[in-house]
């Protein structure tokens, strides 16, 4: 078997290991996988962390534990050496053949890097990044572009992005359009349960979403405060981190703009909560939403993609190239037209657990996954293959 490994470390960011897990699951669910995935993380890291995923293999190290000496060690070659060779003997220990979904280790290391760019935000939202954000994400992007043996890339739409902002590096890109693949719980929460956890009552919109300042939930204040003027009451449940490291006011700012609009009583967020109740809120909601200004390849629309739920999203290329089957498109900067696709949702209140969508979404998942893990696992032969040659 061929091991590839990963670091996976515990810094909140739930969208990336709600990644790694589908892609970890979709790899270990294929009979013929000529692979097998290793985990490094931290000796600090909770390995609760990794309960959904499949039983693989976890190396605990305090070289990724934050302000640790091995970690100031990484993080001073990195940045000032460009090389992280400890990190690379320690790979060697283990007999990995190729690291993946990682910065580089170094121009000359003999173990390839499967570098990984979820998108190119900071090049179209630069103002939603303080200070020096904007240039620090832009170098570690170049850098890994042009340090590792390959990228990959969430979006076809991405490609085009990295073909503007480094075209020397472009043909290093693989495109690998990740599927979701919700797993199943014994004790999934009923609708009954969510609402006597979460104080909740009756139907509702969902909005998987961390608390971003991309993620535009502001447009969702204008349109409720839209749809209350008309009275119609809606309630949309938004769960996520509400941290946002880039704005750190952004948060507090939006719930007094909802505040301000008094539209807090249909405006409920309920910050981090398990990932079975994330899927069955999915399942009982009205509809999924997601308003993002910018995505890579959004987790909540192939959640709805693969459980068959309609979802309402705004219209950017990315999502276009998603292609739900249940999607409702609406002009992000546009609160009008989202409050008018809202009110005609909720007034049909179509049970969308018993429509055609579920059952398309059912036959289509197995077939999805499997394309899933098998285009991965030919990127990783593909570069082991160029980094042989290379060699030689």
């Amino acid at each position: 078997m061929i091991r590839v490994g990963f670091v996976i470390e515990d810094n909140g960011w739930l969208g990336g290991l709600n990644y790694f897990r589908n892609l970890f699951n979709a790899i270990y669910k294929m009979s013929d996988r000529k692979i097998e995935l290793v985990i490094f993380t931290g000796r600090s890291t909770n390995l609760e962390l990794f309960a959904d995923f499949p039983s693989v293999e976890i190396i605990q190290t305090s070289y990724l534990d934050r302000f640790y000496p091995l970690w100031v060690l990484h993080k001073v070659g990195y940045h000032f050496f460009l090389n992280d060779l400890f990190f690379e003997r320690l790979l060697r220990k283990y007999q990995i053949d190729l690291l993946s979904h990682s910065d580089y280790l170094s121009a000359k290391s003999s173990i390839p890097t499967l570098g990984w760019i979820p998108d190119f935000q900071c090049i179209h939202l630069p103002d939603f990044f303080t200070g020096g954000g904007v240039c620090s994400h832009e170098k570690r992007l170049l850098l890994n572009s042009k340090l590792c043996s390959a990228v990959v890339l969430s979006s076809y739409d991405a490609q085009k992005d990295m073909q503007q902002f480094a075209p020397q590096f472009v043909h290093k890109s693989k495109v690998l359009q990740f599927v979701v693949d919700p797993p199943f719980s014994a004790d999934e929460p009923t609708i009954k349960d969510l609402e006597g956890k979460y104080g909740l009552n009756g139907s509702y919109f969902y909005v998987p979403n961390q608390f971003w300042v991309h993620k535009n939930h502001s447009v969702i204040v204008d349109a409720l405060k839209i749809l209350k003027d008309r009275k119609i009451f809606v309630t949309v449940v938004m769960t996520g981190q509400i941290l946002d490291g880039r704005q750190p006011k952004y948060y507090g700012s939006l719930m007094k703009y909802a505040k301000d609009q008094d539209i807090l009583d249909g405006f409920r967020v309920l910050g981090v909560v398990p990932y079975k109740d994330v899927v069955a809120f999915i399942k009982n909601s009205v509809a999924v939403m997601n308003p993002s200004l910018f995505e890579g390849w959004h987790t909540a629309v192939e959640e709805a993609k693969s459980l068959g739920k309609k979802i309402i999203l705004s219209d950017i290329p990315v999502h276009r190239e998603q292609n739900p089957s249940g999607g409702i498109y609406f002009d992000p900067h546009n609160p009008v037209v989202l409050a008018d696709i809202m009110q005609g949702v909720w007034l049909e209140k179509e049970n969308s657990t018993h429509n055609g969508l579920v059952i398309e979404a059912c036959k289509e998942l197995d077939q999805r996954r499997y394309r899933f893990a098998k285009s991965y696992e030919a990127i990783v032969l593909d570069v082991l293959a160029q980094n042989m040659r290379t060699l030689k």
